[in-house]
């Protein structure tokens, strides 16, 4: 299980998946298909940390 992280480090680490996907796919998979492509599939990457990553809990305020 992942430890609850704030948006501030979903937005790191979707840019970090985002950049290792690029490097990932101009190292294998460029010679096949274009590298337009590896850019998208970085940003799906990127998008699915920044709306599933688990948030903080927040905490309940009493009235």
């Amino acid at each position: 299980m992942l430890p609850r992280m704030t948006v501030g480090n979903w937005l790191f680490w979707g840019i970090m998946a985002f950049i290792v996907t690029n490097f990932l796919w101009l190292g294998l998979l460029e010679e096949f298909i274009p590298q337009w492509i590896g850019a998208l599939v970085g940003f799906f990457i990127f998008l699915v940390f920044l709306i599933y990553g688990p948030r903080e809990k927040e905490e309940e305020t009493e009235e």
